[in-house]
């Protein structure tokens, strides 16, 4: 396949499957590409077990990786954490944005011989919706009938416009099951294919799972869409990040993602190993309680908007791995991101002028705002909200900072709303559909209460437009309000560094708009 493509193209492919408009099929192959040698084994670190084998019950991030390479979905997410074909390999939106009808491949088969075909998706996410504990079972509401029209063609009719829905089933807990396999009267979490014999569709097959030790999987050389270079895939599950690195230099695993930062520079000095940043749309932020009078001024939150110091947070906390995020939606996402209206640079002087125009007067010690706190959770988070409560009572603004295990956080904040402004990261992709969730009055996770008809009933029209160019607007306008209300700051882009060994080609990072984030289908070992 193609290594490089031209910016246009790659353009025209990020913006089109963003879009859900459809796929564009990359059939060169890479005339550049390094001579193949078939066969070997991959050993790729995890952190922990997998809740089970069932990949689309709940959200499971130990278990995603390895679930990219047993199962298929509709369609799945590359690196770039945008859409493209996988099981569907293309798709149509009518006009109103209400229906949605994906073309599925020919000749997909379960691992046992079977066709995967629509009654299988049908099957998948009717249960699904039907099923209020799996994790997608709430995206499902909008989704009324899912009509088979043919073994290979299924409709999905909503009852609201939403172009995302393409983008949003490539991402947790949306892989297809078998229906002849699950179909059986137990709850998926109860059968057996979930516990010790899973059946999956993907390239590689399962072998063996050993808990605490690894998984281990094999190539299937009837994958529909060709035969996996590599003969095994084993997940070595370390949890510790200083093991993992020791073993990599050990020889004893072969790529892992999110180097620590006190091996990072050692790894990329070294020939033996390829290192990568990997970039994805969930950035750290600060929340504000708009339920909370102390924060309800807008002024106040336009000040502390101003003692955030991107370019210093990033060095001093991350050693500039995670980059300044300077948008409302994230920018890793370009064709959504409005990058003409960013958040204001750090301005500690400007700060102390919006209190003083607002009406805020400096009492004895300099401060014009007493009282306020920022609830955050163990982590680099802590070192970053001390970078910025320090610029803060330069502003003349004094904040306390509340540090918890992650748990006690998540019960203070997401159930109880106890607190004043709060530290936090969490996706906000694929598609700037995402905004909703995120800040919609009626979502679980606008943790922040913020309410804006206007900014929602721009929120609405993009999901329902399906030209490209005036939805991009629609998303953009949207973000004007984000940073002229200022209900939450983004401030560092998450990222992280994946490590590999140097003699592998085609891994998954290399695979945007080609093949899914975490897939291994057509990495192999360059034959020297």
């Amino acid at each position: 396949m193609k290594k490089i493509l031209t910016l246009a193209l790659a353009a025209l492919l990020v913006m089109s499957l963003s879009l859900g408009l459809g796929n564009i099929t990359l059939a060169e192959e890479d005339k550049d590409a390094p001579p193949i040698k078939e066969g070997g084994t991959l050993v790729v670190r995890e952190a922990g077990d997998p809740m089970s084998f069932c990949p689309s019950a709940a959200a499971d991030d130990n278990g995603y990786a390895m679930f990219q390479n047993m199962y298929n979905r509709l369609t799945k997410l590359d690196s770039s954490k945008q859409p493209v074909p996988d099981a569907a390999e293309s798709w149509d939106i009518s006009d109103d944005a209400k229906t949605i009808t994906f073309h599925l491949k020919d000749n997909m088969k379960w691992w046992d011989g079977e066709a995967l075909d629509a009654e299988d998706v049908k099957y998948t996410f009717d249960y699904i919706k039907e099923h209020p504990t799996c994790y997608f079972s709430s995206s499902m509401e909008i989704v009324d009938e899912i009509e088979i029209v043919d073994p290979l063609t299924v409709v999905f009719h909503m009852n609201t416009a939403d172009v995302s829905f393409v983008a949003r089933i490539g991402w947790y807990a949306t892989f297809i099951l078998p229906e002849h396999i699950y179909n059986n009267g137990e709850a998926w979490e109860d059968n057996e294919a979930a516990k010790t014999k899973p059946m999956g569709s993907g390239p590689f097959m399962f072998d063996s799972y050993e808990q605490g030790k690894h998984t281990i999987l094999v190539k299937n050389p009837n994958y529909h869409d060709g035969a996996p270079h590599l003969d095994k895939l084993i997940f070595a599950i370390v949890p510790d990040d200083t093991t993992a690195v020791q073993a990599m230099f050990n020889g004893e695993i072969d790529t892992i993602a999110m180097v620590p930062d006190a091996f990072l520079d050692q790894m990329q000095a070294d020939p033996n190993w390829r290192v990568d940043r990997d970039l994805y749309p969930s950035p750290w932020r600060y929340i504000f309680n708009l339920e909370n009078e102390k924060v309800q001024d807008v002024a106040i939150r336009q000040a502390i908007a101003r003692c955030v110091d991107r370019k210093e947070f990033s060095e001093k906390v991350t050693s500039g791995v995670m980059p300044p995020e300077w948008t409302a939606y994230p920018s890793i996402v370009e064709w959504a991101a409005n990058t003409d209206y960013p958040y204001p640079d750090v301005d500690i002087e400007g700060a102390r002028k919006i209190l003083e125009d607002a009406g805020y007067e400096a009492d004895k010690d300099g401060f014009y705002v007493r009282g306020l706190t920022i609830d955050c959770f163990e982590g680099q988070l802590v070192d970053m909200t001390k970078l910025l409560i320090a610029n803060c009572a330069k502003a003349g603004i004094e904040i306390e900072l509340i540090v918890s295990e992650f748990n006690a956080w998540a019960e203070k904040v997401v159930r109880h709303g106890d607190w004043i402004i709060e530290a936090q990261g969490g996706f906000m992709g694929p598609d700037p559909a995402a905004l909703k969730s995120r800040f919609g009055k009626d979502s679980n996770s606008n943790f922040g209460s913020y309410i804006n008809d206007d900014f929602e009933a721009l929120l609405d029209k993009g999901a329902g437009e399906t030209d490209p160019e005036k939805r991009a607007e629609y998303y953009k306008e949207a973000q004007v309000y984000l940073i002229d209300d200022m209900p939450a700051i983004n401030v560092l882009a998450w990222a992280g560094y994946t490590a590999s060994r140097s003699d592998l080609y085609n891994l998954p990072i290399d695979g945007a708009g080609k093949w899914g984030w975490n897939e291994y289908t057509y990495t192999y070992y360059i034959d020297e």
